[in-house]
């Protein structure tokens, strides 16, 4: 059996929409809704999903740099939303985050070794000589040189500066790495080279990840199971595998279908999507796919999908596959 280290159940965040001088729109930004997935011990699990459809807030949700309105994130059996003060800060040792922008995400009046030693000296770990040390070695951890301690972030390209930041994320050994488009702002040879980097840090310390993306391809090469986001909801979850050949909800298809192939005589179907993504703000009712699926039924408009497993590996939520009994109950009215 393998050991879940993560549990996101039912996680809802809203932002509220105050009216302004500009716009009298009032109401509630539902980013996450309900989401729910675990994550077993020493795996990589990816979460991909157009922007906007509220990947990082729910990184964020997780790391606890944004609360929650409701539901439970365990973290080895610990509910990190009722966590407070001195008991969150013991635990956030466990779980660290890779940003997106890495110059955004690095002081830029610090030195190298202030930034990457910051964990050491906030936990009471290490100081003075034995900080300077364990610095070095995390420099050369990620491939750079121990020369570099008291360079600053300007000094460093956009590649070395993401190397910096994971150095910062690993400093104290997590056992969870929250990647938020770790290389979504880095040329495509370096994105090779920061994906390596992860894997072979992966294999020595047994990190588990939650590699965040819209690139597919990247999260197919990094993640063992995917989960795909679509408006603030999961719509599926599978093996990385089991998903690319055998891809079930409309949306996904649709995805998976835009990915670039290298082979210019290899004909696939594109699947074109109607209209544009609906407001975070109002969302449809039923299933959130609905507006833009080609195959939606009634029934879609009516009430939300559950998760249906299709097989050990696989689980969609979409009326295509299987009917709750509330689902039928509906259909037995339209009926009539």
């Amino acid at each position: 059996m393998k050991e879940i280290l993560l549990e996101v159940n039912k996680v809802k965040k809203y932002f509220p929409l105050k009216k302004s001088f500009f716009s009298n729109r009032s109401g509630q930004v539902k980013a996450v809704d309900e989401v729910s997935f675990t994550i077993f011990k020493g795996e990589t699990f990816g979460l991909v999903g157009e922007s906007g459809c509220g990947k990082s807030t729910l990184s964020r949700v997780i790391m606890r740099l944004t609360d929650a309105d409701s539901g439970e994130i365990k973290f080895e059996n610990t509910d990190l939303l009722k966590l407070k003060g001195e008991e969150l800060r013991k635990q956030r040792g466990k779980f660290q985050m890779v940003f997106q922008k890495p110059f955004e995400s690095l002081n830029p009046r610090r030195t190298v070794g202030q930034i990457i030693g910051a964990p050491f000296e906030i936990h009471g770990i290490a100081s003075g000589v034995d900080k300077e040390s364990r610095v070095k070695r995390l420099l050369e951890l990620v491939g750079l040189s121990p020369q570099y301690i008291n360079r600053y972030p300007h000094e460093f390209s956009g590649g070395q500066r993401q190397r910096i930041g994971i150095a910062r994320a690993i400093a104290l050994n997590p056992q969870l790495v929250v990647c938020d488009e770790a290389v979504s702002a880095l040329d495509v040879s370096i994105q090779s080279q920061i994906l390596n980097l992860l894997g072979d840090l992966q294999k020595e310390f047994g990190l588990t990840y939650l590699f965040i993306s819209h690139n597919l391809s990247v999260v197919k090469h990094m993640s063992s199971r995917i989960a795909v986001m679509y408006l603030g909801k999961i719509v599926e979850i599978a093996d990385a595998e089991e998903l690319y050949a055998n891809a079930s909800h409309p949306y996904t298809k649709a995805l998976l279908s835009a990915i670039p192939q290298p082979d210019p005589d290899f004909n696939k179907e594109r699947i074109i999507l109607s209209g544009d993504v609906p407001s975070p703000v109002n969302p449809p009712s039923g299933c959130r796919f609905c507006t833009r699926c080609q195959e939606a039924m009634p029934i879609c408009r009516e009430i939300a999908p559950e998760f249906v497993p299709l097989n050990d590996k696989h689980a969609v939520a979409c009326h295509l596959y299987a009917e709750t009994p509330a689902a039928q109950a509906v259909a037995a009215g339209m009926a009539d």
